[in-house]
């Protein structure tokens, strides 16, 4: 079943077509990966579903209902969360102060009213579900440091903690990978598989696309702001055009997550 369906989403930024009328879609328990050569409109694409920028035209749609005209904090309500290429943390705040900002955030999204924004905020209702999802994670161990402390790594595991604390229906990672370790790596690969498994639908937004092809049923490659493909890693390598856009990515991209 299908979460997210963009229809002929354009952007643009005075002179620059960003996006020019990109369609496509992504299912529950879905990893679709979102390629393409530097500047050809993925982050802009992330930004737009978010709501941070406003689409020009075309329509978002989320589970039963259109997104473009909401804000980010009513996209969020929803159910969508992201992660950034740059990460946002609260460095003098410790692991856990940061994923537990990110709960108290979704759920000041969900309140319709002062009592409802500060009831929940009770110490027990707030330490399971970080805790939970501390350990999921594998900052358990960690979750007291300040987060300035940390290494570049860990730091990306906290930013996803907290996007996944929760528990989204869609989540965006915008470049997850870049500057993880092999083992890193290996760990951020195994986390987005069980997210998927638990029913929750992502974009992966990635350059490594030896990753992409390990992670990702489908894949859809955009260029200058087009949509030029969607379908498997394998197709991917052997399509013409995305070969002329993406120079050598026939070579790079290989499997499929199966």
């Amino acid at each position: 079943m299908s979460v997210l369906e963009l229809s002929r989403v354009s952007k643009r930024f005075g002179g620059l077509q960003a996006l020019s009328e990109l369609s496509l879609s992504v299912s529950s328990g879905e990893v679709l990966g979102l390629i393409g050569p530097n500047g050809a409109g993925k982050s802009t694409l992330v930004s737009c579903i978010t709501g941070v920028l406003r689409i020009d035209g075309g329509t978002i749609r989320f589970q039963d209902g259109e997104l473009q005209r909401l804000p980010p904090h009513r996209r969020a309500r929803r159910g969508i969360a992201r992660t950034f290429q740059k990460v946002r943390l609260a460095d003098q705040l410790t692991v856990y102060e940061n994923v537990a900002a990110g709960l108290a955030s979704h759920w000041f999204a969900r309140a319709s009213g002062w009592s409802s924004v500060f009831q929940p905020l009770s110490a027990t209702s707030v330490a399971e579900p970080v805790n939970r999802t501390l350990e999921r994670v594998g900052l358990g161990d960690i979750s007291g440091v300040v987060v300035k402390s940390l290494p570049f790594g860990q730091r990306h595991f906290v930013e996803l903690a907290r996007a996944i604390v929760s528990e989204p229906k869609l989540l965006l990672l915008d470049e997850p990978a870049t500057g993880l370790t092999e083992h890193e790596r290996e760990r951020l690969a195994a986390l987005v598989k069980d997210i998927a498994a638990q029913g929750c639908a992502q974009i992966l937004v990635e350059h490594d696309l030896e990753l992409v092809g390990r992670l990702c049923n489908r894949v859809t490659v955009i260029n200058q702001g087009h949509h030029i493909f969607t379908g498997s890693p394998a197709a991917a390598q052997r399509e013409p055009e995305v070969v002329r856009a993406y120079l050598g990515m026939n070579q790079l991209i290989s499997g499929g997550s199966g």
